[in-house]
This record gives C-alpha cells, sequence and structure tokens, in this order.
C-alpha cells in the first residue's frame, strides 16, 4: 500500500474534495462503491467529511454552505504549496484568477480556491496538521488527475509555470500533455473537443479499483451513471462515471503485473 505521512511536496496534488447538496446520500454512495468510511467534523467546519481507507485518510466532502445558492457538484484537487501567499500572487501574475484567498481552516493548514486562465478551478493547499491523503494509487483511492481545457496549450503553460513542471505532448491524435516533474508525472491536460458539447472546463480525479466492471456495477446500483462504455487502454480499464448528484469521475484497474 502507497502510504504517506508527510505533506506532499509543493506544487504537487496533495488532496480532492467534492461538495454535495445532500452529504449523507453521497457519503452512502461512495461507501458503497469505494468502501470509505468517515470522520465527521463539527459544526466549526461546517461538518466537513474525511473519507479514510481503514486508517488513512483518502479524499473529503462538504455540504454546501447554507445560504448559499447550490453550486455544480464537482470533484476539487488541491495542489500542495509552502508559501500560500505568494503562490496565489503567482496565480494572478500568471493570468489566473483567486477566487477566495488563502483562509486558515483552525489548526489543519490553509487553502485558497483559484480559477486558471481557461475557467478551470483548483485549490491550494499549505498544509498544517491535514498532511493530504494519506494513502493513494491504491483501490478505493486517487492516482490520476486530467484537466480538460478549451485551451489545452494556455492551461498546459500556466500549470507548468505555477507548479514548476515541465510539459510533454502525449503521441497519438488527441491534443494531451503530461505535466511532469523531473521523472514524477502530475497530472494530464487535454483540450476539450467541441463534439462533447456543453461541457465545462474542469479537473477529473480518476479512482484505483481493483475490478472496473463491479465498480461501474454499483454505481448505477447505488444512483450513479456511467457515462459511456469501459475503455481498454495502455494505463488499464477505465471508466467515465457520475454519482447521483451529478459530480463526474473516473475509475481505473491498472493492467495486471
Amino acid at each position: 500500500m502507497t502510504t504517506y505521512s508527510q505533506p506532499r511536496p509543493a506544487g504537487t496534488p496533495t488532496w480532492v474534495d467534492l461538495m454535495s447538496p445532500e452529504i449523507d446520500k453521497t457519503r452512502a454512495f461512495y461507501h458503497a462503491v469505494f468502501g470509505w468510511d468517515y470522520d465527521i467534523s463539527g459544526p466549526e467546519f461546517g461538518g466537513y467529511t474525511t473519507a479514510r481507507l481503514g486508517p488513512h485518510t483518502t479524499a473529503g466532502m462538504s455540504p454546501n454552505p447554507a445560504g448559499v445558492p447550490p453550486m455544480p457538484s464537482a470533484w476539487a484537487l488541491h495542489f500542495a504549496s509552502e508559501h500560500i501567499g505568494s503562490d496565489v500572487q503567482r496565480v494572478s501574475s500568471l493570468g489566473g484568477k483567486v477566487l477566495f484567498p488563502p483562509l486558515v481552516v483552525g489548526t489543519f493548514g490553509s487553502m485558497a480556491v483559484c480559477e486558471d486562465p481557461t475557467g478551470a478551478t483548483f485549490n491550494l493547499w499549505q498544509a498544517g496538521q491535514h498532511i493530504g491523503w494519506q494513502v493513494a494509487d491504491e483501490p478505493g483511492s486517487a492516482t490520476w488527475f486530467e484537466l480538460y481545457s478549451p485551451d489545452a496549450k494556455k492551461a498546459r503553460d500556466f500549470y507548468a509555470a505555477l507548479l514548476g513542471a515541465t510539459a510533454e505532448p502525449m503521441p497519438g491524435g488527441m491534443e494531451y500533455y503530461v505535466l511532469k516533474r523531473g521523472d514524477d508525472t502530475l497530472a494530464g491536460v487535454m483540450q476539450i473537443d467541441p463534439s462533447w458539447g456543453a461541457f465545462r472546463p474542469q479537473w477529473m480525479v480518476y479512482f484505483t479499483v481493483a475490478n472496473t466492471d463491479e465498480t461501474v456495477a454499483r454505481v448505477r446500483e447505488h444512483g450513479g451513471k456511467a457515462m459511456g462504455p469501459i475503455d481498454e487502454s495502455p494505463f488499464g480499464r477505465i471508466a467515465a462515471l457520475a454519482d447521483p448528484f451529478g459530480a463526474f469521475f473516473k475509475v481505473v484497474q491498472p493492467p495486471a503485473g
């Protein structure tokens, strides 16, 4: 099992979470799909839920804030920061927007909500007691992150500069770039195809699963949707899914061996 006990390096993915209009049903759905158990905070932290695989944190979710118009349910990706104040300044200088400036979340850390120059939101997280996920790349945990952008080149350049990464084009017919730091891959950037229709810019989270077919069946059984057929790829068997409240995510069963 790939586990972590220290904060992730600055500029690397470190946490994913979800805002839900019906948090109890959302918790039940992901428990059924991924086997997550939960720690639920008190009202001082808005009932924020931390999902666990055994003792290891893996993701978060929260209810829509009271008195705020409902927002689309979506998974959010957080990048690690060591100096969140200067990082949000860099977001602005690189052409992005700071939607919510750094907020101290008790002793857990500090968070800022940002938007890249092509319209996709992402978060920055400077760890305190909460280091981010403690398990990844295992069944039920996050494993890959993919940006769908209407201008992949502009997004590529923004994230490469912000994260201190390089960007390599992926061979094949689609416009796809892999963000890397040295030999470590961070995330992918993909051009939105006009044939997708009104598909908004967004980050997509991939979760590892032991069996894609069984996972798709559980998603359907518990009120979610499969967005298309299972894709056989060199990286494993991939399915695009949506939870009962419309949040998109993908699952991948890694190749045997």
